[in-house]
């Protein structure tokens, strides 16, 4: 009878663990997933403010202002 009892603590043990270590496994990659997220977020968002500062930098005082205004209104 005590045979069957180890045997029997040892099974849900074994069970256990392999439950625990999905539900940690699973939480591991969430965390993962929303430190990736928020990277890929950080580096579009400093992309699109580079390319803001460029687009600024590049229109203002960029030549004739008859010309801009002709090129601007060519992309409308």
């Amino acid at each position: 009878m005590t045979e069957i009892l180890i045997w029997g603590i040892g099974a849900l043990a074994a069970l256990g663990g392999t439950v625990l270590g999905r539900l940690w496994g699973r939480l591991e990659g969430k965390r993962a997933g929303k430190r990736e997220a928020e990277r890929d977020a950080q580096r579009n968002q400093t992309k699109r403010m580079e390319r803001g500062r460029e687009a600024v930098r590049d229109g203002r005082g960029a030549g004739d202002p008859a010309d801009r205004l002709r090129r601007n209104d060519g992309l409308w």
